[in-house]
């Protein structure tokens, strides 16, 4: 009996010591709440997260706003945050508008006004997408020239939308009368080459006609009467055969005036400054354009690897129907910026008004209407356009008819009408 006694005891000692091992406890979790303000979102790994461990929380602003802070289980400034959880927490990024400046500067004579339309600080200081309104005032005997810089506008009521930090410059420029523009009108039946050399380039040669090869017609621009405009005009003339490009091409001819490196100062169009070009043409009745180009304006940049493309050129072209067309160029291509049927302008006094910023950010505008009825046929604007090329010394315009030969069949002897050219440089 004593045996099994201590058999007993020894199998209950042993299944004891054996139960003895901890049980396994699940690790503890916990939960992140993060929240937003408006302005902004947070980027983050949702949990629940083992106790201890580290989550990475990031603050990505929207447009126009800035991280400003954490608040709630975690404060400061730091972005990215790491979180160590060793407990449930709740977390706010917080986020505000950004704070942007307008920088405005006066150029010449008048006053700049600035007036918040929406909202934010009547300072230079504005929050971001505030609308400022800026108007420009002339002083006495100045006018407005316009806005340029981070924006650019002729109008002197201009509004600015402040996303980034701005610089603006408001131009004003010494009010000049008519008579300080440089004119050409026709005055008689004889000398009309002295004429337009005595007002564009006096003493040299600014006139670009097809007499070399046409002797026996004669000077191909006379001042003839217009009865229409009740006065002496300059009537174009050019032929189909023998005219050409000066002796230099065969493939195209031209019949121009221009002004060029011999013209005056004031006559040659610099780097920021306005020009404002005004003239009347008439095309006759019949008048037959070529499928590639029958130019009849243009204003060319000279100096740099671009002085061979102009950059504004108005074109009559042959189609379906024959066309007016506005062409652009900012480098060594040109695009169409407005087109329109060219029947409205055959047989009619055209009153032109071209004014142009030559600027990096400069500003282009052209009026044609009709010079008795004042009704207007097109009509171009665009307050934010490159018309300075790198390394131009100056621009200048040319007046006339310069078109391909290409197709011959489709063009006929012609003669242009030109009256009133004014070039008024502010």
């Amino acid at each position: 009996m004593k045996n099994l006694f201590a058999l007993s005891v020894l199998l209950l000692f042993s299944c004891s010591k054996g139960s003895t091992e901890a049980p396994v406890v699940p690790a503890e979790t916990y939960i992140l709440n993060i929240a937003a303000s408006l302005g902004g979102s947070v980027t983050y790994e949702r949990g629940p997260h083992q106790e201890n461990s580290n989550v990475s929380i990031e603050a990505v602003p929207a447009a126009g706003h800035e991280f400003n802070g954490w608040t709630g289980s975690a404060s400061g400034k730091q972005n990215p945050l790491t979180v160590r959880m060793t407990a449930n927490k709740n977390i706010t990024a917080n986020f505000i508008r950004s704070n942007y400046t307008l920088s405005v500067t006066k150029i010449g004579e008048g006053t700049v006004s600035q007036e918040v339309i929406n909202s934010a600080k009547t300072t230079d200081e504005y929050t971001s997408g505030t609308v400022v309104r800026l108007n420009a005032t002339p002083a006495n005997s100045w006018l407005f020239a316009g806005w340029t810089g981070s924006e650019s506008s002729s109008s002197n009521q201009f509004d600015i939308n402040l996303n980034e930090n701005k610089n603006i410059f408001a131009t004003f420029i010494e009010q000049q009368s008519e008579r300080q523009a440089v004119l050409l009108n026709a005055d008689g039946p004889s000398d009309t080459y002295e004429l337009i050399t005595s007002v564009f380039a006096p003493g040299n040669n600014p006139v670009e006609a097809p007499d070399c090869n046409h002797a026996d017609f004669g000077r191909h621009i006379e001042e003839v009467y217009n009865e229409v405009l009740s006065k002496n005009v300059f009537k174009f003339h050019i032929h189909v055969t023998p005219d050409n490009d000066r002796c230099i091409n065969f493939d195209r001819q031209r019949n121009e005036i221009k002004t060029y490196d011999k013209s005056p100062e004031n006559l040659k169009g610099t780097e920021n400054e306005r020009v404002t070009y005004s003239w009347k043409f008439q095309l006759p009745e019949g008048f037959q354009s070529s499928p590639k180009f029958t130019h009849i304006h243009q204003i060319k940049s000279v100096g740099g690897a671009y002085s061979s493309m102009p950059m504004y050129t108005l074109t009559t072209r042959k189609g379906s129907p024959d066309e007016l067309e506005l062409r652009y160029a900012e480098t060594d291509s040109q695009i169409t910026l407005i087109d329109t049927d060219i029947t409205p302008f055959i047989g009619q006094w055209i009153e032109v008004t071209e004014t142009i910023l030559y600027a990096t950010n400069g500003s282009y505008s052209i009026e044609l209407k009709n010079a008795l009825t004042e009704e207007v046929l097109l009509s171009y604007s665009n307050d934010s356009i490159i018309n300075w090329r790198p390394e131009a010394t100056f621009s200048r315009p040319k007046w006339g008819v310069y078109r391909s030969l290409i197709y011959p069949d489709d063009i006929r002897d012609e003669a242009v009408l030109f009256s009133d050219f004014s070039i008024l440089e502010h």
